[in-house]
């Protein structure tokens, strides 16, 4: 049974931050909370696996860079930054490694944690605009982790807002469905269904299961090892 919400005020008691930061961290889809009378009242569960990010080490990177440095890790080439910004990108990667940036790079999309019906889950998956990720690409990328009943996709805001609607979608602080939605830079290519290894990576990175976790690590230091080759 899951522990009872906190106010944000008790949440920013935990956390060692104040009121204004646990609202952005709602905002921005860090902390799973519910509105109730006015209220945000904000998951015990959640608060526990934010606490490390009260405190980043190094100043998040903003979606532009986050998504450059992800799709530099790719192999591929991404235009919307400059020459300097590559190439500065590509040494904080040498020096750092993808697992010690993964941190940093939480502003590449807002994370909605949801609830569908069991039976839309394929078809949200295999929607034509939205791109598997995490434990829903796991398989394709020859990752062991099986998590029936549970898919994690990212999607624009236009297409978020139609899958809402058109499965009912709901907020819940025990998800089937995760989005990560992408306001603005879209960074995938047409046509892509799975997200490269390195965004994959990170976004295992977030869950809250120990086994995934080590998942995602072991899949962004392979995705370092090739650099060095």
């Amino acid at each position: 049974m899951p522990a009872a919400p906190l106010s944000v005020a008790e949440a920013a008691a935990r956390l060692g931050v104040n009121q204004a930061r646990v609202r952005a961290m709602i905002a921005a889809g860090l902390l799973d909370a519910v509105k109730v009378g006015g209220r945000w009242l904000v998951s015990l569960e959640s608060i526990d696996r934010r606490k490390d990010d009260a405190r980043p080490a190094g100043r998040p990177f903003n979606p532009n860079q986050a998504w450059g440095l992800l799709m530099t890790a790719a192999g591929e080439r991404p235009d919307w930054l400059s020459p300097w910004e590559r190439s500065r990108i590509q040494r904080r990667m040498r020096e750092r490694g993808l697992v010690a940036l993964a941190p940093r790079l939480r502003r590449r999309a807002v994370l909605h944690r949801l609830q569908a019906h069991p039976s839309d889950l394929e078809r949200i998956e295999n929607d034509g605009n939205a791109v598997r990720t995490g434990i829903s690409a796991a398989a394709e990328l020859g990752i062991d982790l099986m998590a029936p009943g549970q898919a994690e996709v990212y999607a624009q805001d236009a297409i978020m807002q139609r899958l809402t609607r058109r499965y009912a979608l709901q907020p819940s602080q025990r998800p089937n469905l995760l989005v990560r939605c992408v306001a603005e830079l879209w960074p995938f290519e047409k046509g892509c269904r799975v997200a490269p290894a390195p965004v994959v990576g990170v976004d295992l990175l977030d869950s809250d299961d120990a086994r995934t976790r080590r998942a995602g690590e072991r899949l962004l230091e392979q995705v370092e090892a090739q650099w060095s080759t």
